[in-house]
């Protein structure tokens, strides 16, 4: 029991050291369909993990799309850090090279509909 508990306190140290949120993304530019609401079948989820060996931008499309061109960007300078294609079932962005702070990533897929979102270091 005691090697349980230990084992257990382990596992929790290391999983808090981590830690995994999501970038909500915003549809930018993108008009409704026919039933007068958005359509957005290449919305891919955008998670931030702040472990601080290695952070990164984690991109998951689940294959909607083959690919997204992602811009990561300062919201006070507009210059843009980061450019990069990632395929568009799922891929990661390693962010190291980022200053603390808050910065926008924005995300366009080959059908051209645009989401952004905010995530801060």
């Amino acid at each position: 029991m005691r090697r349980f508990i230990i084992l257990l306190f382990a596992m929790v140290a290391i999983i808090s050291d981590a830690k995994v949120g999501d970038i909500i993304l915003i549809p930018k530019g993108s008009g409704p369909n026919r039933d007068g609401f958005p359509m957005y079948f290449d919305i891919p989820e955008v998670f931030y993990d702040d472990n601080p060996k290695a952070p990164l931008i984690i991109i998951d499309g689940d294959g909607a799309v083959s690919y997204y061109d992602v811009e990561i960007s300062s919201p006070v300078t507009n210059y843009v850090e980061i450019s990069t294609q990632v395929d568009g079932t799922y891929d990661t962005i390693d962010i190291t090279s980022l200053a603390p702070g808050t910065h926008v990533i924005t995300i366009t897929s080959p059908t051209g509909n645009t989401f952004e979102g905010t995530f801060t270091i």
